[in-house]
């Protein structure tokens, strides 16, 4: 159960994606990226337009129901904070999430199918810290 619950946070590079975006079916890559910026939004729990390590780490600890790893933590910030500056802006969360849509719709119709979203967890899952 915990590897699963990690391997959907790592599915969508932030916490609250793990209850949120756990498919059932196919999404639309503009769904996909609606859902992203809300869970963002929900992050980012001062407003300020930027998510912390401290309000990812936050974030998860709520839907996990206790403190995460430090290093899912890290590689989840890697994944958001793409310039390296500290604080993942909503522009940059987005990008990351679009290119993570894009290399998992592997046949590139536009839409994640559950299967599709799997196997690109699994990949994550592999590249995890241990």
């Amino acid at each position: 159960m915990k590897k699963t619950m990690i391997a959907g946070l790592l599915m969508f590079g932030m916490a609250a994606a793990a209850g949120a975006q756990m498919m059932s079916g196919p999404i639309a890559r503009a769904d996909f990226l609606a859902n992203g910026k809300a869970q963002f939004t929900a992050t980012d729990a001062d407003h300020d337009g930027v998510m912390t390590k401290d309000e990812l780490s936050a974030a998860i600890a709520k839907q996990m129901g206790g403190p995460p790893p430090q290093p899912m933590i890290d590689q989840i910030f890697k994944m958001l904070d793409t310039n390296a500056d500290g604080k993942a802006t909503a522009a940059e969360v987005e990008a990351s999430q679009a290119a993570r849509f894009d290399q998992w719709d592997t046949n590139h119709d536009g839409t994640l199918t559950p299967e599709e979203a799997e196997a690109g967890r699994a990949a994550m899952m592999a590249a995890a810290p241990k």
